[in-house]
């Protein structure tokens, strides 16, 4: 695994970049308002490996997605008044 990067709140201040996390990984984060809209990126090394990352929203599955191979990358976005 190489890095994890996920948004805290709107804007680029918002982001969170965990570099050689060890797993498995999960954290919780708290969003309210109109720009809060989760958004998840992981990043396999170049060693390779499966990825599978998940954004829950209330503790629903918003936004699924999976990657495989040297440097495969997840980006997982759940966009706001999804059907979760």
């Amino acid at each position: 695994m190489s890095e994890i990067s996920y948004t805290t709140g709107p804007g680029d201040a918002g982001e969170v970049v965990v570099e050689g996390p060890r797993l498995p990984w999960r954290t919780t984060v708290r969003m309210t308002g109109a720009e809060a809209v989760p958004v998840l990126s992981v990043m396999l090394s170049e060693d390779g490996g499966r990825i599978e990352s998940v954004i829950r929203v209330d503790g629903l599955e918003a936004m699924r997605s999976t990657a495989a191979g040297a440097s495969g990358t997840t980006v997982c976005v759940a966009e706001p008044g999804g059907a979760w």
